[in-house]
């Protein structure tokens, strides 16, 4: 199953354009990504306002000035910290996707899971760093990246539930309904490990897969096409 990369919009993004008298950034220093990975790792632990450029250049064992040669400031600095984080992401299920080893929605969906897991630490960050600046005075809005991540992640699971109603896995439901629900389920298990440092994200996460098919039919599909099938090969011998 092809998966599609969603569009960037974000203009920080873009790669900064060498400058005059000065080393190439990937030569002398941490990428562009890897100062976003990390500045993201400091929002999280405190919080936007109580971090500081020469912060972030220290945790990157760089001087300020390096962080600057890529980003303008530190409102550009936390919108790629986001992005950088919600690319990953769906880079991520994109490539688990079209290595063509998942047959079926049911595969896919699993593999949307997944992606959750793996990179638990980073997209759990980015819910905590968006809530935590969300009305504070002087703080970057972050609900435009946050919202094409939730956009794109909910046509990406209405299009799997569909296709899977279309192949007769799922029972009919609305997609847009369950798509939400399971993004809302998501976000509360990102949520849950912040408070709780024992909480085990991947036994929570394997048992609402297990909820979610059986809301969807997928057990019963799955047991009614494998009947189908034996009592097709039974008819075969018989006739032979």
């Amino acid at each position: 199953m092809q998966i599609e990369l969603p569009m960037k919009k974000i203009r920080t993004l873009r790669r900064a354009k060498p400058k005059l008298g000065r080393r190439s950034a990937e030569e002398s220093g941490p990428s562009r990504e890897e100062l976003a990975r990390i500045a993201l790792q400091l929002f999280a632990e405190r919080h936007f306002a109580s971090v500081s450029i020469r912060d972030i250049g220290r945790a990157a064992n760089v001087n300020s000035s390096m962080i600057y040669y890529h980003y303008n400031d530190k409102q550009e600095l936390f919108r790629a910290a986001i992005e950088t984080a919600i690319d990953a992401a769906f880079a991520l299920f994109a490539a688990h996707c079209n290595r063509g080893a998942n047959e079926n929605p049911v595969d896919a969906i699993d593999k949307w899971f997944d992606v959750h897991v793996e990179l638990s630490s980073r997209l759990r960050n980015v819910i905590k760093i968006s809530l935590d600046c969300r009305g504070v005075v002087g703080a970057p809005d972050a609900d435009e990246p946050i919202k094409r991540f939730y956009q794109h992640e909910n046509e990406i699971l209405q299009n799997l539930i569909r296709e899977g109603m279309r192949q007769g896995l799922f029972r009919k439901v609305d997609p847009r309904v369950v798509a939400t629900m399971i993004s809302t389920m998501l976000d509360g298990v990102m949520a849950r490990s912040f408070i709780f440092e024992d909480f085990n994200i991947v036994a929570t996460v394997q048992e609402f897969k297990r909820t979610l098919w059986e809301h969807l039919g997928y057990r019963t599909a799955q047991s009614r096409m494998t009947r189908a099938a034996r009592v097709g090969a039974t008819s075969k011998c018989v006739r032979h």
